[in-house]
């Protein structure tokens, strides 16, 4: 019995610690987690499921973009944003799917109501992933206007011939206009995702 309450009161006690920020750091392990749940995240990921084409390698939760009610997700995704009320982060992640499938309009709607109310000044990383084949003049223009500024390009490979045989839609040609592209327009953040 005297084990259980000498516990509990250790619990109680790193609990209390925790929520007030004088004994554990954030990435504090398991008492980490205790203050974290009492605070805002410092990150955040926004997945945008559409795909112009199915990869055959991909098992990440999308559908091709044909018919789908794209502008009834955005303004569910954008309602939950709001929802949450996050005022402040260090890093914005934009995935998918691809959320460059998704056209000119409805990634402006997109960008410029998740970055609305956000303290821009503390946000160190905005990241989109994008597609070579997909990155249009319109879109590089919207991407610009927003607070991105890293872009991730899922190249997978410099190959054409395999770039074919796991379903991309793009070719190398396309991958080196686009990583030109958004250095033209003030992109120096590119990564780019091989396989």
């Amino acid at each position: 019995m005297i084990r259980f309450i000498l516990f509990l009161l250790f619990v109680i006690v790193k609990e209390f610690l925790a929520s007030y920020s004088l004994f554990f750091s954030d990435s504090g392990g398991f008492y980490g987690i205790i203050k974290g749940m009492h605070t805002k995240p410092t990150s955040a990921y926004v997945h945008i499921p559409f795909c112009t084409q199915i990869c055959y390698y991909c098992d990440f939760s999308k559908v091709f973009i044909k018919n789908q009610p794209v502008d009834d997700y955005l303004r569910a995704l954008i309602r939950e944003w709001e929802l949450s009320d996050i005022k402040e982060l260090r890093t914005l992640y934009i995935g998918g799917g691809t959320p460059t499938a998704i056209s000119a309009e409805q990634l402006d709607y997109l960008l410029s109501h998740l970055q609305k109310n956000l303290d821009l000044s503390k946000l160190e990383e905005f990241t989109i992933e994008a597609n070579p084949g997909d990155l249009t003049v319109d879109k590089i223009e919207v991407l610009k206007k927003s607070a991105v500024n890293r872009v991730s390009l899922g190249v997978q490979t410099f190959d054409d011939k395999h770039l074919r045989q796991i379903g991309r839609s793009h070719n190398q040609a396309q991958i080196y206009e686009s990583i030109d592209s958004l250095k033209a327009a003030g992109f120096h953040n590119i990564s780019i995702d091989l396989i």
